[in-house]
């Protein structure tokens, strides 16, 4: 149970601010190359909303990011609009895209959201993320109607390189707590389209910072949900 789990972190919260605040004075600082990025004139448009993977923080350009590899995927007849930001929480997600994005069209084809690290990192309840994802997903499907909607699994924050084993550890129990309440809110919506990510991370998987994506890993990504939506036949 949860609060079990809160009970056991308390006494080694000391030590995990600690090596968060380490990694994050001491850690490689890369940038974020794809916070607004658009693709292709096609008159079938998608929308991604997410977190640091959505802003491209390890790619080399934007090319290269999220955004472009799924620009290349999808092809000529999509436009791929992309919204994210470094530090972004579910609860968060909605207001960015309402500041980022006020005039976006009636009419989507596909959303595709990349959210749940941060809310790992920082100890969102499972009750409360199912709730912020839930009221996320309504408010655009009721603005925008997509489709579709890809719902990204939760990016596996247990086996970052940049962390101590303690850290992981707590990472995983925190992560499996969140991905459940995913897999609770895809089986409540048929238009949700979300499978439990399963790549090959090799060292070149991550970028110089040992947590972010490189260009391989956001090729990886990309590749990993493309090919999930067209077994479930939504293109």
């Amino acid at each position: 149970m949860y609060w079990l789990f809160k009970l056991k972190l308390i006494p080694n919260l000391p030590f995990l601010i600690s090596e968060a605040a380490k990694i994050r004075e001491n850690g490689v600082k890369l940038s974020p190359v794809s916070e607004y990025a658009r693709f292709g004139i096609g008159k079938e448009k998608i929308l991604i909303l997410g977190e640091s993977t959505a802003a491209g923080v390890g790619a080399s350009s934007i090319e290269d990011s999220l955004a472009g590899y799924f620009s290349r995927l999808f092809g000529n007849q999509y436009t791929v609009e992309n919204f994210g930001k470094n530090g972004l929480t579910a609860k968060d997600a909605y207001s960015l895209l309402e500041f980022s994005y006020p005039y976006r069209p009636d009419k989507i084809k596909g959303l595709m959201l990349f959210l749940g690290a941060n809310d790992c990192f920082k100890l969102t309840s499972p009750s409360d993320f199912q709730n912020h994802l839930k009221e996320l997903i309504t408010r655009i499907s009721s603005e925008n109607q997509p489709e579709w909607i890809y719902l990204a699994d939760i990016p596996p924050v247990h086996l970052f390189p940049a962390f101590s084993a303690k850290m992981k550890a707590f990472l995983r129990i925190q992560r499996d707590f969140l991905q459940k309440e995913m897999i609770k809110v895809s089986r409540e919506n048929s238009k949700i389209v979300f499978e439990p990510i399963s790549l090959d991370l090799s060292p070149d998987f991550f970028s110089e910072d040992q947590v972010h994506p490189s260009d391989l890993g956001y090729h990886k990504i990309a590749k990993f949900a493309f090919e999930e939506l067209i077994r479930r036949k939504t293109l």
